[in-house]
């Protein structure tokens, strides 16, 4: 009898212990809200995929939402750009008094684009802190700004603009109501100057400010 009583008070203390280690938080809503907000993004990337230049994309990106998981975004961004180790090594062999021409370099782009969250989630941060996220899928249009060598002694450019589309991913990770950061793969398409179609890949990091 003693042995069955101490054996219901072990399982009641047990009970009670799994019971407050069971003990989770459900929340029901989001905690960041994006419909009908405005987000202003200014981020700087790099375009590493261009064999005779290596551009460095500093632009904005403007999003108003219409849902939380619908946007609609105006972009817009200027190439900074140095030579590659292959132009610098061509530009070196033709030093001897002919003229080397890279055929194209990107300018600057800007379009207007369409933003899908499917996925919104959070995970641990040390045990003690949820972080929350967005992956987000973009596709849209615009154009493509570049200069183009004219093959004339002294290095002469001429200025082209093209349609461009481009088709991207990305992560906005949340750290205030107000603020977030957005990491973003972006690939335009556009038809070169040379024949065929010029695919620059563009890798980039913004801040987000969410404006009500």
């Amino acid at each position: 009898s003693a042995l069955a009583q101490e054996k219901g008070m072990l399982d009641k203390y047990m009970d009670k212990y799994w019971a407050e280690k069971r003990d989770v938080r459900v929340i029901q809503k989001r905690l960041y809200q994006k419909d009908g907000r405005i987000e202003l993004t200014p981020f700087f990337g790099m375009v590493p995929n261009d064999e005779f230049n290596l551009y460095f994309p500093t632009g904005l990106r403007a999003s108003y939402f219409i849902s939380e998981d619908i946007a609609i975004e105006l972009f817009g961004s200027y190439m900074f750009h140095k030579d590659s180790d292959l132009a610098s090594f061509i530009y070196d062999s033709y030093d001897g008094g002919l003229e080397a021409h890279i055929p194209q370099r990107l300018w600057w782009t800007a379009g207007l684009e369409g933003l899908w969250s499917p996925i919104h989630g959070k995970f641990g941060v040390f045990t003690t802190k949820l972080a929350h996220f967005d992956w987000f899928l973009a596709i849209g249009v615009g154009a493509m700004a570049t200069e183009v060598s004219t093959q004339e002694v002294g290095g002469k450019t001429d200025k082209k603009y093209d349609v461009a589309g481009n088709v991207g991913t990305g992560l906005r990770l949340f750290v205030l109501d107000w603020l977030a950061l957005r990491l973003e793969y972006r690939n335009y398409i556009f038809a070169a100057e040379a024949g065929g179609v010029s695919h620059p890949v563009e890798l980039s990091l913004g801040v987000s400010f969410f404006v009500n």
